[in-house]
């Protein structure tokens, strides 16, 4: 099949475990035999200098972020930065785009950001790429926010809920086909190291605003961090929160400091390099969700915590649903309280090795690219 990836991973400042996430499912796209292509779409507004002045698309960072993750990624010459719908494009020209998309299976759109139609329309078939359950859903149903489904035929979630009982969350009216995030583990290199000393993750404070949907408030990560705050208090594991997009005078962020949460600036993780580095000094994950994953049951699997997965790091993630679908207990850990939380911790350490390895095998039956993506290819009709 030929099939165009298209995600938005050059906004700035720029986030290397966005940039995995979406560029791991077109190299394993690839791998499996695919031509494969990769494109985003840039807003004038989004263009901005090192310094972070608004400027032109050439002389932008994102310019050269999307450059430089293309080339890391072999995609250098199957790629293409479209600006402003058209009016100007980096990488492959839009002419010899638009003629490749006359041939094209399938475009894969992560968040429906691909919106050139020059682009959309010429394939045979579009799949919209939800990648933040809950939301996606309320902003249409509650808010009536256009999201442009309308251009898309098929239509994938990381809520492994969302579409099913399981889950309070509208439908739409559409037929939502439940999917894991894909890894290429030759990416991912597994040295256990019992000398690793914090549970980590990276987390962005701010983002998306609250959502209300028949009277009940569905929240930001904020608010569930806020809930688990007095946890390092509980037990002698030194927990880590690398934080993108927070303010030091955040009274949230204050109480976690005062329970004694290490944070960090995720902005110091700055490249892929760093990104992976990361978690390969981390002892294990501790994720942490968005309130609004979590009270709407919506089964939200994270990509980050497939990263730590297939590292050979174990995982202790607040329960969201998704435990319905993929095996607990070991590499994987799921809590709801902070009890529940303090006593993962204390599993986790006492059996390291063992979680270590529970964690990657997981990730070879699951997240393996050779497992996640025929079964997503099957749904979009492939």
């Amino acid at each position: 099949m030929r099939i165009i990836v298209a995600g938005v991973i050059s906004l700035s400042p720029y986030a290397p475990g966005f940039a995995w996430n979406f560029l791991q499912l077109a190299v394993g796209l690839q791998k499996l035999g695919h031509d494969v292509y990769y494109v985003e779409d840039v807003e004038p507004a989004w263009c901005v200098d090192a310094a972070g002045r608004p400027c032109p698309l050439e002389a932008s960072v994102n310019r050269s972020m999307f450059q430089s993750t293309m080339e890391y990624f072999g995609f250098g010459e199957r790629a293409c930065q479209i600006y402003d719908r058209g009016k100007a494009s980096f990488g492959l020209p839009l002419a010899t785009l638009e003629n490749i998309a006359r041939d094209t299976d399938l475009v894969l759109n992560v968040a429906g950001h691909l919106k050139t139609e020059s682009i959309l329309e010429r394939a045979r078939r579009r799949a919209y790429l939800d990648q933040d359950p809950v939301y996606t859903q309320l902003w249409s149903a509650a808010y009536g926010k256009d999201l442009n489904f309308a251009s898309h035929e098929v239509f994938l979630t990381l809520g492994l809920n969302i579409g099913t009982p399981s889950s309070p969350i509208p439908d739409c009216g559409l037929v939502w086909h439940q999917m894991l995030p894909a890894v290429v583990p030759e990416y991912w290199e597994v040295a256990v190291n019992p000398g690793s000393v914090a549970f980590t993750t990276v987390a962005s404070w701010t983002g998306f605003g609250d959502v209300c949907y028949r009277g009940e408030q569905y929240q930001s990560k904020r608010e569930e961090f806020v809930r688990f705050a007095p946890l390092p208090r509980l037990v002698r594991q030194p927990l880590e929160l690398a934080l993108r997009r927070h303010r030091d005078d955040d009274d949230a962020v204050a109480l976690l400091r005062a329970n004694r949460w290490q944070i960090t600036d995720a902005t110091a993780i700055s490249d892929l390099a760093s990104y992976r580095r990361y978690i390969a000094r981390s002892r294990a994950e501790l994720g942490v969700a968005k309130n609004a994953y979590v009270k709407g049951r919506s089964g939200w699997f994270s990509d980050r915590s497939a990263h730590y997965l297939v590292s050979g790091k174990p995982v202790l993630a607040q329960a969201t649903g998704f435990e319905q679908h993929v095996p607990t207990g070991h590499g994987l850990l799921a809590f709801s309280t902070l009890e529940e939380a303090a006593t993962g911790i204390e599993a986790i350490n006492r059996d390291y090795a063992a979680h270590c390895r529970a964690a990657r095998a997981l990730a070879d039956e699951y997240l393996d690219y050779r497992r996640a993506l025929p079964a997503l290819l099957e749904a979009c009709g492939g």
